[in-house]
């Protein structure tokens, strides 16, 4: 393998101060989870009609795409255009009536960590809930059940073992953003820390 890059490189952009890896680090702030898959639900609360709850099938039964996406690390490293797998977080919403307030959403992961994107990006095709990378099942490591992967943002908006969407009126700072990490983590214009 190349050591300077991963091998999708050819159709991405590398944003300012990021330099390519050759290999995906494993990366967790808080301890890596056990998972019971038969007792896994994704849960959609907050500013809805009524809450939803999935298992772990429900969601492998919804429709998929398979989608590349860059992994862009705060700590100036890119891993270029890894293919993932999953469903847009818009299918698992269909059917859900948000409020006319709601603004933000709160993704929480299994582990207690949390971070927040506005509605309408988390709804678009910029989000993907993900369950497999360039045709494997993600590894506990790497984030099963499901990671949260986000275009063009830095990789702190990718939170792994995804439990729970919470739609909000506010924008609650979730784990790094409450120790001064950008809310947007826009990478194309290096949105890495609060100023």
């Amino acid at each position: 393998m190349d050591k300077t890059a991963s091998k999708h490189t050819k159709n991405f952009k590398m944003p300012p101060g990021q330099k390519p890896i050759s290999q995906l680090p494993l990366i967790s702030v808080l301890e890596v989870p056990d998972i019971d898959i038969n007792k896994y639900r994704l849960k959609i609360y907050g500013l809805v009609d009524k809450e939803k709850v999935f298992t772990y099938q429900e969601i492998l039964d919804l429709p998929s795409i398979t989608k590349q996406f860059d992994i862009h690390c705060v700590d100036k490293w890119s891993y270029m255009g890894l293919v993932f797998e999953g469903v847009l977080p818009k299918e698992l919403f269909k059917g859900v009536t948000i409020r006319s307030n709601a603004k933000f959403v709160v993704v929480h992961t299994v582990e207690g960590y949390t971070t927040e994107l506005p509605l309408d990006f988390f709804l678009s095709d910029n989000t993907l809930l993900v369950y497999k990378s360039n045709g494997k099942p993600l590894d506990l490591a790497h984030g099963y059940p499901f990671r949260l992967v986000v275009n063009d943002k830095y990789a702190y908006k990718d939170p792994k073992w995804v439990s729970a969407f919470e739609v909000v009126e506010e924008d609650i700072p979730g784990y790094w953003e409450k120790k001064g990490y950008d809310h947007s983590a826009d990478v194309f214009k290096e949105e890495r820390f609060t100023k």
